[in-house]
């Protein structure tokens, strides 16, 4: 069998190659489970091609191909892919790649295309359902101790922690072996689980709300852990932007989500159904001027402004939208 496992959920495709290796017997590992390096590529498929000691499989995991590092000498070598016996798992990793090179077109002949991106951070109800899912693994996993999380839990671990799904998983552990079998209160899982997903989106988030408070709390995350001015300026004026479009797009009458997502470049049509929450109460005006506010914010920073003048406009664009 095989494989090409690429995305950048770098928990989910190492949950897969778990799956993998625990179809081999364990007492031959040493002679079956085999991890190459993309620039040894011609060793991997060497031994992918050799038949098993041990009369089982064997798996052999070829790390980071992104495939642009291939050539024509690889090509060549990716020809014997046809020679891989049934009992071999191969299994190519990649966080990215391009599906229009040839090398690409050749391997997936061959293999069975696995994707697994992250989670987008907005998609919260995704995340809580990824949450659940590996909450209800681990409790296989532990068999007799059992963690049982309410609702409000579960939202709160999905704040928390976010789209880190390797994240979640140390902290569900914690939270089993903390639990001793009992059902955790809220306020004992903030405290062993504290919130450190703060970052630019949600701080256009409050902002958007004209939650000066939050503002504050969330722009003194972002700075205590040295996020760069530029790289926070830019994801709110992107985030601004965005809702710009689509209000601007929804009063000009157009109601269809796919027309919506190709008149504001949305890649993804889904997310439109929650960019029409978000800007349903939201002034076009108080939108026009924080973009404009935001890109004067971003002129400022590229040449040279200090992270004190950065407080005083967020708080200048907060205010836009407590008066609407």
């Amino acid at each position: 069998m095989i494989v090409l496992l690429t995305g950048d959920d770098q928990h989910a495709i190492q949950e897969q190659l778990n799956q993998y290796k625990a179809e081999i017997d364990a007492q031959w590992l040493t002679l079956c489970y085999h991890r190459f390096p993309a620039d040894q590529l011609d060793r991997a498929i060497s031994v992918a091609r050799t038949r098993s000691l041990t009369g089982g499989k064997k798996l052999v995991i070829v790390e980071n191909c992104h495939l642009k590092q291939w050539g024509d000498t690889e090509l060549s070598t990716l020809q014997q892919l046809v020679q891989v016996p049934e009992f071999t798992i191969l299994v190519f990793v990649a966080t990215n790649l391009d599906k229009r090179l040839k090398i690409y077109k050749h391997i997936v002949k061959y293999a069975k295309l696995f994707e697994f991106p992250l989670i987008p951070v907005w998609r919260t109800d995704l995340i809580e359902k990824a949450l659940a899912k590996l909450a209800a693994g681990i409790a296989i996993q532990a068999k007799k101790i059992k963690l049982v999380l309410s609702k409000n839990v579960v939202e709160y671990l999905a704040e928390a922690i976010g789209n880190d799904m390797t994240r979640a998983a140390t902290k569900l552990r914690k939270l089993y072996i903390y639990a001793n079998g009992r059902q955790l209160e809220l306020a004992e899982v903030k405290e062993l689980v504290p919130c450190q997903t703060q970052n630019s989106l949600q701080l256009a988030s409050a902002i958007r709300q004209g939650e000066s408070n939050q503002v504050l709390h969330l722009l003194d995350d972002l700075l205590s852990r040295s996020e760069p001015l530029m790289v926070i300026v830019a994801t709110l004026l992107t985030q601004f932007r965005t809702w710009l479009w689509v209000k601007s797009a929804i009063v000009s009458g157009i109601k269809k989500d796919s027309e919506l997502a190709q008149m504001c470049s949305i890649s993804n049509p889904n997310r439109i159904y929650y960019l029409r929450q978000e800007v349903a109460n939201t002034s076009i005006n108080a939108l026009a001027k924080a973009v404009t506010m935001m890109l004067d914010l971003d002129m400022s920073i590229k040449t040279g402004a200090e992270a004190k003048y950065l407080l005083p406009t967020i708080l200048s664009v907060s205010r836009l939208f407590k008066l609407n």
